[in-house]
């Protein structure tokens, strides 16, 4: 059996998941760059667009860390700014660094997220390299379902940055 069988007969089967296309981005950032806030498929079925999977995998084998650039993925409005007293809100995001060989999986209609700037190291200049994929689904009614649990992340996260 092969991988995309075993896939296709298993979870992807009740996500919906197309075994049979995707697209893909390699991107490479440069030192001092940065994805601003964004979902991968805001407008979904509007746009014809039915996206469900994101799938990163970072291609940075010396990654080190200081060099910048973590994925930031908010949740609960998502505020990057100082909750709590001047602390930050542990639960309003999670930053994760993109490390060589890592791999990240996020609904690609309803997970906000941006990327944090790269850092400039004097003559050092490292870019940031990410494999993007992205997995549509045959079930059109799992786009921008309603009933999610994250279906109100990206309002609550762009209300929260224009705050």
């Amino acid at each position: 059996e092969s991988i995309t069988e075993s896939s296709s007969s298993s979870s992807s089967s009740s996500l919906g998941l197309s075994v049979s296309s995707f697209n893909a981005k390699l991107a490479v950032t440069m030192p001092g760059s940065v994805y601003p806030l964004h979902i991968d498929n805001p407008q979904g079925l509007a746009a014809g667009d039915t996206r469900k999977l994101t799938c990163i995998i970072y291609l940075n084998p010396d990654y080190e860390p200081g060099d910048g650039g973590e994925l930031r993925i908010l949740f609960h409005g998502g505020n990057n700014n100082n909750d709590n007293n001047g602390e930050n809100a542990s639960s309003s995001f999670a930053d994760v660094t993109p490390d060589g060989g890592r791999m990240v999986l996020f609904w690609s209609d309803e997970i906000p997220h941006e990327v944090m700037p790269t850092t400039l190291l004097g003559d050092v200049s490292r870019d940031r390299y990410a494999l993007t994929i992205w997995i549509p689904t045959d079930r059109l009614e799992t786009i921008h379902n309603p009933k999610s649990k994250f279906a109100t992340l990206g309002d609550d996260a762009f209300h929260s940055k224009k705050n």
